[in-house]
């Protein structure tokens, strides 16, 4: 069963939102970093009370919200000296990085649970 038309609807909230995948390269010289930011759609809402026991114990007290959408998402991958970092969400004007993946593919979609960063002070 697809549920990508439902993911999709309007009427449950879909919304458009941008995914930040960050690349690091490790060498002699130090690391570097590289981001690409694609476009996505999905239904992004807060995260209940249920779902946080789902939340790494580190981040069970951030703020988070859950995503349902029919792109990839992902915690970061390691290649030795190439990895990439946990997708950030930039979303209603806040950024949040994604802590855990539930691969639904096969039915036409990704959940992913997601904590809001602190955004930098305009002192700083």
């Amino acid at each position: 069963m697809d549920i990508t038309n439902a993911i999709m609807d309007p009427e449950l909230g879909r919304s458009a939102f941008t995914v930040e995948r960050l690349t690091y390269t490790r060498s002699a010289t130090g690391t570097s970093s590289h981001s690409r930011t694609y476009s996505a759609l999905g239904c992004v809402h807060p995260g209940t009370p249920e779902m946080i026991q789902l939340l790494p114990e580190e981040e069970r007290h951030e703020t988070f919200i859950a995503i349902y959408t029919d792109f990839a998402l992902s915690l970061g991958s390691d290649h030795g000296s190439t990895y990439t970092g946990p997708d950030r969400i930039h979303w209603n004007s806040e950024t949040w990085r994604v802590v855990r993946v539930r691969d639904w593919a096969m039915f036409g979609y990704y959940q992913a649970l997601a904590v809001k960063m602190l955004q930098p002070s305009a002192s700083e």
